[in-house]
């Protein structure tokens, strides 16, 4: 008789207090915080898998994370409410669901959703520090755009790599990358079957760079033919950028 169920959860949170999603021996983690959750529930040490990790500071509007449960008392959407009541404020869990066993929140993603926010603000917005790059410099978002075209196919990202990025491989296919407006602010969402330690914040910052610079999309498709990290402009602060989506098999990229 089967005694275990494979629960998936969307979870939101405000990554400003975090060192991170992945456990760390220092400092409060997202993941370290569900899976002290977890404990609670089922009296035991329950490990959580996640989609991928975000850094100190990045926030997630839908993370996707699995764990294996063998509470029989709670049904797979009763488990949202059930780790909420366990969980701290700036953690919520929007929903959770029963999955094949054999789903694997990371592993099994197929595409990767990220949103960086820019606010243009002479005297800055204190309410939306944390979730905003403010910047005094206006930006045209024609140009950012044809800044981040060059970055859309199946692309060595090695330019765009932190220094202790430990993945052997850096080629990515990036499916889309482009600016619009929402509101007051400028947003830059990419999408990706995955990214490499700080790229996106590195690319983000590397494209206001050239921005400023009056660059056109022949300097970033230099830049990533290049792949040398030191001819990378700034890496963007943490607290503009979201996981808004991962997506899995049968799931839709709405924008």
């Amino acid at each position: 008789m089967k005694t275990t169920r494979n629960i998936r959860i969307d979870i939101s949170y405000d990554g400003t207090d975090f060192q991170g999603w992945q456990i760390q021996s220092k400092g409060r983690t997202v993941q370290g915080e569900i899976e002290k959750a977890l404990k609670a529930l089922h009296r035991k040490e329950t490990p959580l898998i996640g989609s991928g990790r975000t850094d100190s500071g990045v926030h997630a509007t839908c993370q996707v994370a699995n764990f294996h449960s063998d509470l029989a008392s709670i049904p797979p959407q009763k488990f949202r409410e059930a780790v909420n009541s366990h969980l701290p404020k700036d953690i919520r869990i929007m929903k959770s669901f029963q999955v094949d066993d054999e789903f694997h929140a990371r592993y099994d993603a197929r595409l990767r959703i990220y949103k960086y926010y820019l606010l243009h603000s002479d005297a800055g917005h204190a309410h939306l520090r944390n979730y905003c790059y403010l910047t005094r410099g206006k930006f045209d978002i024609r140009q950012l755009n044809r800044l981040a075209a060059p970055l859309v196919g199946v692309h060595d990202f090695t330019t765009f790599a932190a220094v202790k990025d430990e993945n052997e491989s850096k080629v990515r296919h990036i499916s889309s990358a482009s600016f619009y407006p929402e509101g007051n602010f400028i947003v830059f969402r990419i999408a990706g079957n995955a990214f490499l330690w700080r790229m996106v914040r590195s690319l983000t910052g590397t494209i206001l760079q050239l921005a400023e610079a009056g660059e056109d999309g022949a300097a970033m498709a230099e830049l990533l033919a290049s792949k040398d990290r030191n001819s990378a402009g700034p890496t963007a602060p943490a607290r503009g950028l979201f996981l808004h989506r991962v997506l899995y098999e049968s799931e839709t990229d709405l924008y």
